[in-house]
């Protein structure tokens, strides 16, 4: 039994296609509650509790700078979200279910913040995906705000700086 050259072609394309696009995995999910300050690659399935408007400016080259700041919350604990983006802010509203996939932990002032950039996800919660249903308003732990926690950057041992003070 001998393959064609055009049909050894086609069945070695489909392999190495089958190589470069593999099956993408489902994300898997933590807890609010679960976050330090060192989390990055964070996937969450929350409630957004309030959103505030922190900084609305026009620069002097006439583009606007918007920040918003949304408490959300799940069964474990609640945090800050930093939005930034016209997308983010259309989709982060008060009451709305979102996923949120591929963020990270930001310190901002001492205190945690959750961060989306341009390789996160926020989307509003739509069961047809398959994922756990979203907590509901009564089983939100809001009394756990895990950006209340101020924490103290502590230097580290391994890195030898030398400041130009230091210098005799």
């Amino acid at each position: 039994f001998f393959l064609s050259a055009t049909e050894d072609c086609r069945i070695a394309m489909e392999t190495s296609a089958d190589k470069k696009n593999p099956p993408l995995r489902k994300p898997v999910f933590t807890t609010i509650g679960a976050l330090d300050p060192e989390s990055r690659t964070v996937n969450l399935i929350c409630k957004v509790v309030n959103v505030k408007t922190v900084l609305d400016v026009t620069r002097n080259d006439g583009s606007k700078m918007k920040i918003s700041e949304a408490e959300i919350a799940d069964t474990s604990g609640s945090m800050t979200l930093t939005c930034r983006t016209e997308e983010h802010f259309g989709i982060v509203l008060k009451g709305v279910d979102l996923i949120i996939r591929n963020a990270s932990v930001r310190m901002f002032k001492g205190f945690m913040r959750l961060h989306v950039d341009k390789w996160g996800v926020i989307e509003k919660y739509d069961s047809k995906w398959g994922y756990e249903k979203p907590p509901e308003q009564a089983d939100l732990k809001l009394d756990n705000d895990i950006s209340a926690v101020e924490y103290e950057e502590v230097p580290d041992p391994q890195r030898s700086e030398v400041r130009s003070d230091d210098i005799n």
